[in-house]
């Protein structure tokens, strides 16, 4: 295997496209997480693109946070010592360069936003949402447990099918 060098880097242009920030990818940079309307893909960028699609739903949720931080009457320097679920990457700091758009929401950001606004769950719900699938409920674990447990339609009826044993 002569002649072969790994590079773990990648030096296209399409590489260089993975590293836009949210705010990069929509029509308004300036307005993003900032006013209650769908944003328009930017120049050069298809609105199918999952990424797009992706900045699209972060501008919603950052909006719908800026919406219930003001209903509350405080601000996120205030707020954020008080969420109940919180990760140590929360700081004020990184919170200001999510809503603004300069860096992508992970999934933890995500869940902590959800769990402390209902509008942020809303829409989550809105956009993961799937009509065409059987309806999932979720129960609070038992003392001790690692979590929700989840059941579909279809395990419930499984269960109710299931010869005792």
């Amino acid at each position: 295997m002569t002649g072969f060098v790994f590079n773990p880097t990648r030096g296209d242009a399409a590489a260089a496209a993975d590293d836009m920030a949210p705010r990069d990818l929509v029509d308004r940079p300036d307005m993003f997480g900032r006013w209650g309307k769908p944003m328009r893909a930017a120049a050069g960028i298809d609105p199918a693109d999952a990424r797009f699609i992706a900045a699209n739903l972060q501008h919603w949720v950052a909006n719908a946070i800026r919406e219930e931080v003001l209903m509350r009457r405080t601000n996120l320097a205030t707020l954020l010592p008080t969420l109940a679920v919180t990760s140590p990457e929360m700081t004020l700091d990184r919170v200001s360069r999510l809503q603004h758009g300069d860096e992508p929401m992970r999934l933890a950001d995500l869940l902590v936003w959800a769990r402390t606004f209902d509008a942020v769950r809303d829409i989550l719900t809105s956009a993961f949402g799937d009509a065409t699938r059987a309806p999932v409920s979720t129960t609070p674990p038992a003392e001790g447990g690692m979590g929700p447990i989840v059941t579909t339609g279809m395990a419930r009826r499984r269960a109710a099918t299931a010869e005792p044993t």
